[in-house]
């Protein structure tokens, strides 16, 4: 039995700690609450306030999933700069530093065009892919660790494409430009972070970057226009050539883990089903 440590029990953490349990791992989390699921050792707390309570005991893996308070630089830096450096910097005092699985966003390659994945170099121009490429880079340099960038995140209880299809439909909005998506169904985050901390776990050489999309995207109109259909609507869009960058993945690509929802259809379908309940 392994002890993983995960650093923000939001919707993906909390999924990742309940798969990890059910595995027989043990594991403790850190949030601003006191809601966890049952099994986890929860260190109620908020690391940027500059501390950190940590279990007493050897931690194997330590997973930061941070999630900012608002939409802001000095959000965003207190998010993914100064809390997890407070974590490591109190977890290294304890014991050698185990690695690190940090979850970043596809946010770092900016507004580069065709096709990016591992082998990219980064060039955020927003203070957001600034930031998180910081993050990054002061997290490597203080453990053996595993960046995931995620792309576009949708699921259960993210409707927000949806509801844009269907105001687009009826005339509400201003159909946008043709732009490139690239999108990763929420169990997929799970699944590929599940993915790479068994990895470490197990001893294997991981890299220390993998990006998490599924490698299809699409253009954003013909995205809306099916989900416009899927509820009954019509929606007519040009056939005009989509911008932006088409972000693919190597360690999918490489048979490193096998996607649930490969496309946006099967995975769609499952948010508008729930969405009818």
């Amino acid at each position: 039995m392994s002890h993983i440590l995960i650093a923000g029990l939001g919707d993906l953490g909390t999924a990742l700690a309940e798969t990890l349990l059910a595995e027989g791992h043990r594991v403790s989390g850190i949030r601003r609450g006191d809601v966890c699921p049952a099994g986890v050792e929860l260190y109620s707390q908020d690391l940027t306030d500059g501390a950190a309570m940590l279990p007493p005991d050897q931690v194997d893996v330590v997973v930061i999933i941070m999630t900012p308070a608002e939409y802001s630089e000095e959000a965003y830096l207190k998010a993914y700069v100064r809390a997890p450096l407070t974590l490591l910097d109190a977890l290294a005092q304890q014991q050698p530093l185990p690695p690190v699985v940090f979850v970043s966003s596809s946010a770092v390659f900016g507004e580069l065009s065709g096709a990016v994945d591992e082998a990219t170099p980064p060039k955020p121009e927003r203070y957001n892919g600034k930031v998180l490429l910081a993050a990054e880079e002061e997290i490597s340099i203080r453990a053996m660790s595993t960046v995931v960038r995620f792309t576009g995140i949708y699921g259960p209880g993210r409707h927000r494409q949806i509801d844009k299809a269907a105001r687009l439909a009826r005339g509400e909005e201003t159909l946008p430009a043709a732009q490139w998506t690239n999108r990763i169904h929420r169990d997929d985050c799970v699944g590929l972070l599940h993915s790479v901390v068994n990895g470490w776990l197990a001893g294997r050489e991981m890299p220390p970057l993998v990006v998490g999309t599924d490698n299809v995207g699409g253009r954003n109109l013909d995205v809306l226009q099916w989900l416009a259909e899927q509820q009954g609507l019509t929606l007519e869009v040009p056939d005009d050539a989509p911008a932006g960058k088409q972000v693919k993945s190597l360690y999918i690509s490489q048979g490193h883990y096998t996607l649930q929802y490969p496309g946006y259809q099967d995975g769609y379908a499952q948010v508008l089903a729930e969405k009818a309940d």
